[in-house]
């Protein structure tokens, strides 16, 4: 189970969560809740009437090429996106930025972590450390330190692709590294050492450093600590603002 958990993490898939739940919730609006999986694009077109406008998103995450599917189908359709409780994961990164308009309330958190370009960066021996922890013998590490690159490598591909079909900086797929670099100072001020961290790019510099449009934060300010982050322990997160990145062009 730990092997796949963190071949998963490492390929950005969500591989403890359910499967998402898509269902009509107001004559505009579809909900979708739970991990992005293949399928869920023709689940989502199944329920689409000519007045749909609005996703309403509560997930983690979940399949990279299946997001970025999602976000296809949001932006050729014109729709916007409305977060209920998170945006996180593949999520934030392929359905968030392709709506038209995107609306985070003040109980709602959007959450980007590592991505696909960065993960593939990573090298070769950081990948066979981790699947050596995950329990791959070491017989088998070669074979399987390779397939992973070769997965990253091809779904960095799409991301790059991604972001120039969405017209928007391949910088939003890289920042996060300096971002969780400072992460580790701050994480030392909680009991919980292993506190995933995630970015919470405020709407300003997703347009002026991303070209990322249309986004209506809520009360993200208020809501981050006055060093720019926001630990939420029910969910064992450091969420961090954009306090370690400089000013963008």
């Amino acid at each position: 189970m730990k092997r796949l958990i963190v071949m998963g993490i490492m390929a950005g898939i969500s591989t403890l969560a359910s499967a998402a739940e898509l269902r009509r919730v107001a004559s505009d609006t579809i909900a979708l809740r739970g991990a992005i999986a293949e399928g869920d694009v023709d689940k989502l077109r199944q329920l689409a009437r000519p007045g749909t406008t609005v996703l309403r998103i509560n997930s983690d995450g979940g399949d990279p090429q299946a997001a970025m599917q999602l976000g296809r189908y949001l932006r050729q359709r014109q729709w916007g996106l409305a977060i209920d409780t998170v945006c996180a994961g593949s999520c934030a990164l392929y359905v968030f930025p392709a709506a038209r308009y995107k609306s985070i309330p003040g109980t709602a958190v959007l959450a980007l972590q590592d991505t696909a370009v960065l993960r593939a960066q990573a090298g070769p021996e950081h990948m066979r450390r981790s699947l050596l922890e995950a329990g791959v013998p070491a017989d088998e590490l070669d074979r399987e330190t390779a397939a992973l690159a070769a997965q990253l490598a091809r779904v960095a591909a799409l991301e790059a692709a991604f972001a120039v079909e969405l017209g928007i900086a391949p910088a939003f797929y890289r920042d996060f590294r300096q971002v969780a670099a400072q992460a580790d100072s701050v994480r030392q001020r909680f009991p919980d050492q292993d506190a995933a961290v995630y970015w919470w790019p405020a709407a300003a510099r997703l347009q002026r450093c991303y070209g990322i449009t249309g986004v209506d934060e809520g009360p993200r300010a208020a809501r981050l600590a006055p060093d720019g982050y926001l630990y939420v322990p029910a969910l064992s997160a450091l969420v961090m603002g954009d306090q370690a990145l400089p000013d963008c062009p």
